[in-house]
């Protein structure tokens, strides 16, 4: 539907009624929403879209999401039977981060179809993508829900692009200290190598000098590693 909020072309303040329809769009699972006239037209864009916003916003924090991802498992099982291998990594990443309350799911993806398949399962919390190709992140965040897409040069070295995502959250306020995320990665490099997930303890201190001399070094020495690293000085943007 476009023009959800057809009233603001004329007011300043929506009805009652477009603003359940725009809810229940949400409930009911739509990808997207979608403004016309009261942005093409009408004197109150700006508040359209901060009105279409927050009521997104209100809504998405009043699913359930463990029983949103029970209901879309068992719709695609019905489908077809059974899951594919990565749907069924994703789908189990998913629900390991509902059953830890894990703050960001970090997707390592080459061509960006296990981040897909992660946003399928509406895990309802941010998602990272990690990938090498420029293209992939641009579609993973313009089209799949909740993704933020990230390019790095090297998708090799998991556990330094994990520990630089986990700093990088710190700084951008979408995680602390003790937070936990969840990271699906690949033991081997390469298209359709995911086959690992793991739950990791959100820190700021990974590189620290006084961690002792040993890991210190061995640190030291996997960041001067020129792979596995995010590139042009990633940083998670602030969210309001």
């Amino acid at each position: 539907a476009t023009q959800m909020l057809e009233s603001m072309i004329q007011n300043p303040r929506p009805t009652r009624a477009e603003c359940s329809d725009v809810a229940n769009a949400v409930l009911d699972g739509s990808d997207a929403v979608m403004l016309s006239g009261e942005t093409a037209n009408g004197p109150y864009f700006e508040a359209a879209v901060k009105v279409m916003a927050r009521t997104c916003v209100e809504a998405e924090n009043s699913r359930n999401y463990n029983a949103l991802f029970q209901s879309v498992r068992n719709s695609v099982i019905k489908e077809h039977g059974h899951l594919a291998h990565g749907e069924s990594l994703a789908s189990s990443a998913v629900k390991t981060a509902i059953d830890v309350n894990a703050q960001l799911i970090v997707v390592l993806s080459e061509t960006g179809t296990t981040a897909r398949y992660v946003a399928k399962f509406r895990p309802g919390r941010m998602v990272i993508c990690l990938t090498p190709n420029q293209t992939v992140a641009r579609q993973a965040s313009g089209f799949f829900q909740g993704v933020h897409a990230f390019v790095v040069d090297s998708l090799e070295g998991t556990d330094t692009l994990s520990i630089d995502v986990s700093i990088e959250a710190i700084k951008a306020g979408v995680a602390k200290e003790g937070d936990t995320m969840v990271v699906v990665a690949g033991t081997t490099y390469g298209q359709g190598a995911a086959d690992q997930i793991r739950v990791e303890t959100i820190s700021s201190h990974y590189w620290d000098e006084g961690a002792g001399d040993a890991q210190t070094s061995s640190h030291n020495a996997g960041r001067a590693v020129p792979c596995g690293h995010l590139k042009d000085g990633f940083q998670i943007p602030k969210f309001a």
